[in-house]
């Protein structure tokens, strides 16, 4: 990935986060410049098949804050559950059919919990970034990276 860089502009800290905690090679990308957050999130069908990518840029000093929250998504416990006791329940009739609703079903069960890098613009606008629960301690350290150097501009 390469950042173009304007005038009297260093790269301060780059990063990889993944995204999806089953689907690991989806990373999303972000680098903290002296004058920008800069990030790269893909974009897939289905939660699964990758389809590009979404560029996310703000200036620091259009930072109101930045942040670190978790997750829990009802819907996918749910969707995944229902799932996985449908495959169970199938294993007797179609071992090939259970296991594959089974594998269906522990995708969402194992994105059920995560982690999102929340940035908000000076107009109160809000950027939620998800990412696997796995790296939220490399998210929070990066957050507080980005805090500093807003900080430091003020």
């Amino acid at each position: 990935m390469g950042i173009v860089l304007g005038n009297d502009e260093s790269v301060v800290k780059e990063d990889n986060f993944t995204t999806n905690l089953v689907l690991s090679w989806l990373k999303t990308n972000f680098s903290l410049t002296s004058k920008r957050v800069i990030g790269y999130q893909p974009n897939t069908l289905l939660g699964v098949f990758p389809l590009g990518k979404k560029e996310i840029t703000y200036p620091l000093k259009n930072l109101a804050s930045v942040s670190v929250s978790t997750k829990f998504h009802f819907k996918r416990l749910i969707i995944g559950l229902i799932l996985c006791l449908i495959g169970l329940g199938m294993f007797g009739d179609s071992f090939l059919g259970g296991l594959i609703l089974l594998i269906l079903g522990a995708l969402p069960l194992l994105n059920c919990y995560t982690s999102a890098m929340a940035i908000t613009n000076n107009a109160g606008q809000s950027h939620y970034i998800e990412m696997s629960i796995l790296e939220k301690d490399k998210v929070q350290s990066f957050v507080n990276d980005v805090n500093i150097s807003v900080a430091d501009l003020a």
